[in-house]
């Protein structure tokens, strides 16, 4: 069996300073960056740190390389105080991270590097549960090209980017009651760019989504065997759910095999200068394919006026094949329920109601 170890303290050391008259108040936090990667890289395979519950300050990137680790937060905080070297990344195969929370801050632009993703996870069989992500100068969690990965209740909100981002051959993964608040970017997004590997058998329970100041709630951008069940997505600046293969500039790959099944898209696309619907298909590179998709037993509330549609199946230039759309429930709209730009064989859609009452889409 592994052993436990506990993190150093700085209590003797904020204890003498009040002692002294000095106040944390009014000085910098203290950078435990060495302290703690200290102690994870002196642990051996099986063991397990239990952190303090407090707040840690790290101003520079904090690596986890020793692999089958246990990482036991016990309500902890890792606060970044740096945006430009604000990831902890978990470089080894079967970490396990629980009841712990990251911070970063999010006053200045956007980022995009591996060392700004707040939570990257880069190592296979790697599980967090129970993790918070408060503020990520890039994306919340960046799940980077890993197998057989687990998630289960983690919250991430207030990011500049996406807040669960899993890209380059994720695969073999599952997300358990994921939440979103207030991102950047979409809340939840499996991305497989045309230069990386396609991400592939992803799951997606219980998603919510609470709210995007850009970006959708639920993307599948290039990716194969995507389950999504029991949405609760609202207030999204552009789509709800959003299934697409697109182009200039990212060139993704195509999409395939994709289910989403049950829950609520409420108050999607409210940047009126975006129109999306709360639900779009979208085919928009040019010999890659959007096909055998699956949405059903969805109810779509109070989609605004400007974005045109509630659901949107568009093919430019790439093409899209066996779309289907069942049980789909409108609510508080007038705009149109369905609209397909397509040919039309390429698309099946039953039982749609509008206010509860029967709509021919067709």
């Amino acid at each position: 069996m592994g052993s436990v170890l506990a993190t150093l303290t700085t209590a003797t050391l904020v204890t003498a300073m009040a002692a002294l008259g000095i106040h944390a108040a009014h000085s910098a936090p203290p950078d435990e960056t060495g302290s703690l990667q200290a102690q994870f890289d002196h642990l051996r395979p099986g063991d397990t740190i239990r952190l303090e519950r407090r707040t840690y300050f790290h101003d520079g990137v904090i690596r986890i390389t020793v692999p089958g680790i246990r990482v036991d937060g016990n309500g902890a905080t890792l606060a970044a105080t740096n945006a430009s070297t604000s990831a902890v990344q978990i470089d080894a195969p079967g970490v396990a991270v629980t009841g712990l929370t990251l911070t970063a801050p999010t006053d200045g632009p956007r980022r995009t590097g591996l060392d700004q993703h707040k939570l990257v996870v880069g190592g296979d069989g790697v599980s967090l549960t129970d993790v918070t992500v408060d503020g990520s100068a890039a994306a919340g969690v960046f799940v980077d090209g890993v197998t057989d990965f687990h998630l289960t209740r983690v919250t991430v909100r207030d990011t500049l980017a996406d807040g669960i981002h899993m890209t380059d051959g994720a695969t073999n993964g599952t997300l358990d009651h994921p939440r979103t608040e207030r991102t950047g970017d979409d809340g939840v997004a499996v991305v497989s760019y045309g230069t990386d590997r396609t991400c592939v058998g992803i799951t997606i329970t219980a998603p919510v989504v609470e709210g995007t100041r850009w970006g959708r709630g639920i993307s599948v951008v290039g990716g194969r065997d995507v389950s999504v069940r029991d949405i609760t997505v609202s207030h999204t600046s552009g789509a709800g759910v959003y299934i697409a293969s697109e182009g200039d500039p990212y060139f993704t790959d195509s999409t395939t095999g994709i289910r989403v099944a049950g829950g609520t898209v409420t108050g999607a696309n409210t940047d009126p200068e975006v129109v999306h619907g709360a639900v779009l298909v979208y085919s928009g590179n040019a010999g890659h394919a959007v096909s055998d998709v699956s949405v059903s037993d969805l109810t779509i509330a109070a989609t605004p006026p400007t974005a045109q549609r509630n659901v949107g199946v568009l093919a430019r230039p790439g093409t899209v094949d066996a779309i289907r759309f069942a049980r789909i429930r409108l609510q508080d709209t007038d705009i149109r329920p369905l609209v397909v730009e397509a040919p039309a064989a390429s698309v099946e859609a039953s039982d749609f109601t509008v206010n509860g009452k029967p709509v021919d889409v067709r």
